[in-house]
């Protein structure tokens, strides 16, 4: 997904979605969430372990947590990825309840989870170059949770518009490289001033 924001590259969301695939047919606990270290057909163990604890590497569920939260802000609800996600917190409930430090990399799920992540869709009119000057102002922004899009008019955004559904409707206005950014279904006014887009993205919603 990480490649998929800095290319553009389709290619690199489809194989996020294809390795999820695979997690969620031989990897995944669907009676009481989370996921096994070792898959259905690898060879017979006494106990099926399932990482929950993140040392100088995050466990594979911190991971998978967060990745079905961001798969799910891509793509939309249809392939239940919110849900699986969702199991998967519920899972490491207690640990994340009472030593939340042992799951450091998961809290970082769970705040992506009760955040606003904003979507961003910054579109272009003829090349992903005339995106730059966006692109620059997001890059000295901490913003961790969120998804961005960069598209340009035409064939690529038709392409990525079949697993984006967000980047669909949106237009490079007069020509111009316009950014979008809306969290939870409610979007700032399309801006084609990177400054404007600076402050829209800046915006901190309270948690409640």
């Amino acid at each position: 997904m990480d490649l998929f924001e800095v290319s553009g590259d389709t290619r690199w969301l489809r194989e996020a979605i294809g390795l999820d695939d695979v997690l969620q047919k031989h990897y995944e606990d669907t009676e009481k969430g989370g996921f096994f270290l070792t898959s259905d057909d690898h060879q017979k163990l006494l106990a099926r372990e399932k990482p929950g604890y993140d040392g100088a590497e995050p466990s594979g569920n911190s991971v998978e947590a967060l990745n079905l939260l961001r798969l799910d802000a891509f793509t939309g609800a249809n392939r239940s990825y919110a849900r699986r996600a969702e199991q998967t917190l519920a899972a490491f409930r207690r640990t994340l309840t009472e030593n939340p430090s042992a799951l450091s990399e998961m809290l970082a799920a769970l705040d992506f989870r009760y955040d606003s992540p904003k979507e961003i869709v910054i579109v272009a009119h003829l090349s992903r170059e005339q995106a730059e000057p966006f692109l620059e102002r997001l890059r000295t922004t901490y913003l961790p949770n969120r998804t961005v899009a960069v598209v340009t008019e035409g064939e690529d955004q038709a392409a990525q518009g079949q697993l984006v559904p967000t980047v669909r409707s949106k237009i490079a206005r007069e020509g111009k490289t316009t950014a979008y950014v809306c969290a939870k279904k409610t979007c700032e006014l399309p801006t084609t001033d990177p400054d404007v887009f600076a402050r829209q993205i800046r915006k901190v919603q309270p948690l409640r």
